[in-house]
């Protein structure tokens, strides 16, 4: 559970987005950094609003492997899924805005054993809709607001948005671990998730899955249902809390 040491030294900060291009648009369907750490001349600040410049644009169908995402400041707005895309041994040293974002209607996003540190809010944002899916597995995050946030007041927000969890550990969560709406049709499903020191039923710490009523076209806010408390074996929260174990 430790981000590997970079093969480029001190890291390249790039000066714009780098586009990964898929094989049919004269690119490749999978991009090895070989643990190279990049960011990007971000200028926006992590905690104030949007705007910041994303490091990484995939297309449809590309597999990105062995890249650390620098922290702080030049980890702007992270990777961005343009379609289909398999984010694998991925680190990131300190988010940013967002980590990874799934972004394109009917698209799975998958994020196979990696690391993501250090967030105030989200680390994977959802504003895909259509049936889209993000997956996390084999991977620990720790020190973050929400792993997972289905957007909660996106311009022709809808749904539904889907997350599937499985054998991943978390440590230090500030809010919860997921954040769906459920008018909107969304699921979250998680197995096997290893929360450090235990969940804590009596006081409900960390929050696990949350329900709530997403808006659109930023008319309002989302509202956390059933008080904001985790939910288990919804329709919504398909979890168990025998699927919830310590480390």
């Amino acid at each position: 559970m430790e981000i590997p040491k970079p093969t480029n030294g001190d890291g390249e900060i790039r000066t714009q987005t780098t586009v990964l291009k898929n094989a049919a648009h004269g690119g490749q369907d999978v991009y090895d950094f070989n643990n190279q750490k990049i960011g990007v001349n971000n200028t926006e600040d992590c905690d104030d609003g949007e705007g910041q410049k994303t490091v990484f644009e995939v297309e449809d169908g590309v597999t990105v492997k062995n890249l650390i995402i620098a922290g702080g400041l030049p980890g702007g707005n992270g990777i961005v899924c343009k379609g289909d895309c398999t984010l694998d041994h991925v680190y990131w040293e300190d988010v940013c805005e967002d980590a990874a974002t799934n972004s394109a209607d009917g698209a799975t996003m998958h994020i196979n054993s990696s690391i993501a540190l250090h967030s105030a809010d989200k680390i994977f944002q959802h504003n895909a809709k259509g049936g889209s899916t993000t997956i996390v597995t084999n991977s620990y995050i720790a020190d973050f607001g929400k792993l997972w946030r289905s957007c909660g007041d996106c311009t022709k927000n809808g749904g539904p948005r889907h997350l599937v969890i499985d054998n991943v550990r978390v440590d230090r969560v500030k809010t919860t671990v997921a954040g769906a709406n459920q008018n909107y049709g969304d699921t979250v499903t998680i197995t096997n998730l290893y929360v450090k020191g235990g969940y804590d039923e009596g006081d409900d710490k960390p929050k696990i899955c949350q329900e709530y009523k997403a808006v659109t076209d930023h008319m309002g806010e989302s509202e956390k249902l059933h008080g904001g408390a985790s939910q288990w074996n919804t329709a919504t929260c398909r979890v168990s809390k025998s699927d919830v174990k310590s480390w």
